[in-house]
């Protein structure tokens, strides 16, 4: 009941930080969240995307320039279909999926490392600094780690229940997780030959292995069948925008190795302002000892998974390096998990020696992980918003679409967009206006006005001939035609 109530506390804490500053950190949506959320808006209300395609795999977005990932794409919609769409929903998804990874994870420890231990894992996973920065951000990178968990949980379940059913959910959970952000593609072909290894060393016989392997990858194919469909249908959409190239091998090694750079794992973090503070690391630097501790015990121990885990650990970025990604840990979130069992592992290690130096450690060494933590979570609420700013812009104006959706419903006028607005505000203007008026606005010269009968959102604050209404934002002024 203990165990029970810990798990419960540690949600509802993560709920309520997560949650704090939500839509004003970053300051506003980056393109690519703003891209989900339009077309998300879009499916959820008429069943189509943005270019008209009925419930399409793939969504192509930004001018035809990226394309949205199918399993974080149809859950948005669901989410708007269920709840309706708006900015606040778009962002509070991802928090849905940290929690539920949290849940996810303190289940899996407790099974593979111990009973109560998931505790330990939970509040490692839920203080990630990366892990809380993409919680509030309405993106596909936090995606893979709910899935990664699961195929975790199948193998390590099959070790023990031995039924093929569990083969098949890890299968799944890849192939799942290949659609859940487009790094994966990078990351599945490794952790299927990692499934294959970790399979071939727990059964006995060669027919036991082969017949295992067998099904696990009959799992996974349907997922991959369906590739040159894809591509026939979504023409870039498996790999498009990816570019493998180098010169000689050290274009590969210093990619794959800045993946455990440890300054940047516990320091700076991402590469990406918006995905990290650039003074706090991937995880908290407080953590460093527990992760080094894990990583011998694993390495002494002779259980398979812990082998498997270590070795999903070293093979996930191989790929990465083909496209020269060099401290991106924002595309590795699918290691977050890894690196939560690691340090779990080490706590457990320590406290299973009874040596009062060694548990005076583990008390030290979570007062300074708290520390640690609640400094990132200063500078994150109060310095980086500001840093984001210059990057992502503000949620100033969205304010003013929705004046202009109740102005115009008041006065039974036409709402339309000036030109610039409708420039201006890019991807998130078009979300906004699938959130207030279900559609895509007329836009019209800023110079010509309203026109009789019509509403205009506008950054003009005297356009010849109209009459200024309803908003005070400093940036967009809602008019109507004074003539």
């Amino acid at each position: 009941m203990k165990k029970v109530f810990g798990i419960v506390i540690i949600l509802l804490l993560a709920l309520v930080i997560y949650n704090h500053k939500l839509l004003l950190v970053p300051t506003g949506l980056t393109v690519d969240e703003a891209a989900f959320g339009y077309n998300g808006a879009l499916l959820a209300q008429i069943g189509r995307d943005e270019r008209g395609l009925r419930l399409p795999i793939f969504v192509l977005s930004i001018n035809g320039k990226d394309w949205r990932q199918p399993v974080t794409q149809y859950y948005l919609a669901g989410l708007f279909r269920i709840f309706g769409s708006s900015v606040y929903l778009l962002r509070f998804s991802s928090i849905i999926i940290a929690l539920s990874s949290i849940l996810a994870i303190y289940i899996l420890a407790n099974a593979m490392v111990g009973n109560g231990w998931g505790l330990v894992a939970a509040f490692s996973l839920a203080t990630m600094p990366i892990f809380v920065i993409q919680s509030h951000l309405g993106l596909d990178n936090i995606m893979p780690v709910p899935f990664t968990i699961l195929w975790f949980w199948a193998l390590f379940s099959y070790k023990h229940k031995h039924h093929w059913r569990w083969l098949v959910l890890a299968g799944v959970a890849l192939g799942i997780n290949f659609y859940s952000y487009k790094g994966m593609r990078a990351v599945l072909p490794l952790w299927l030959l990692t499934s294959a290894v970790y399979l071939f060393t727990i059964e006995n016989t060669w027919r036991q292995r082969f017949k295992a392997i067998m099904i696990l990858c009959a799992s996974v194919f349907p997922f991959m069948a369906i590739i040159p469909y894809i591509e026939k249908n979504y023409s870039g959409a498996i790999l498009g925008g990816s570019n493998p190239t180098w010169n000689n091998i050290y274009d590969l090694v210093i990619p794959y190795l800045s993946s455990f750079d440890l300054s940047y794992l516990f320091v700076r973090g991402d590469a990406t302002l918006f995905h990290s503070t650039g003074r706090h690391g991937m995880l908290l630097l407080a953590a460093l000892p527990w992760i080094f501790i894990g990583i011998y015990k694993m390495l002494s121990s002779k259980k398979s998974e812990y082998s498997t885990m270590l070795l999903a650990l070293v093979t996930a970025p191989l790929l990465y390096s083909v496209v020269g990604s060099e401290h991106r840990f924002s595309r590795l979130l699918c290691l977050l998990p890894v690196y939560a069992l690691i340090m779990t592992v080490g706590v457990k290690h320590v406290w299973e020696n009874k040596n009062k130096i060694w548990l005076t450690g583990i008390v030290l060494s979570l007062f300074l992980m708290l520390l640690n933590f609640g400094d990132f979570l200063g500078y994150y609420w109060k310095t980086y918003p500001g840093v984001t700013q210059t990057l992502v812009g503000d949620m100033a104006y969205y304010n003013d679409f929705k004046t202009l959706s109740v102005e115009s419903k008041r006065l039974n006028l036409e709402p339309v967009l000036s030109s610039m607005v409708a420039k201006d505000s890019g991807e998130g203007g078009k979300f906004l206006q699938i959130i207030y008026f279900g559609k895509l606005l007329r836009t019209v010269s800023d110079d010509n006005g309203a026109k009789a009968g019509e509403a205009l959102l506008t950054q003009r604050m005297d356009t010849p001939g109209n009459t200024r209404i309803g908003s005070d934002s400093e940036r967009y002024f809602v008019q109507v035609s004074s003539q």
